[in-house]
């Protein structure tokens, strides 16, 4: 914890146009994390698929 409250106005100052931008303009990556999510999660479900193929019909269905 102290190592946090250490770096943190460093990392702010260091960062600080990037903090404003994201403060002002309504541009988001969450749609980008969504998909990663949603073809993540039947890859950890779903360890051993048979083959690729049935890998990708299964993104491809989550795509739609």
């Amino acid at each position: 914890m102290v190592y946090f409250i250490d770096r943190g106005p460093t990392s702010f100052k260091k960062n600080y146009e990037a903090v404003l931008n994201s403060c002002r303009l309504s541009y988001s990556n969450e749609p980008i994390e969504g998909i990663n999510r949603k073809i993540k999660t039947p890859k950890r479900i779903g360890y051993g698929f048979r083959n690729l193929t049935n890998f990708f019909n299964r993104i491809a269905l989550i795509r739609e």
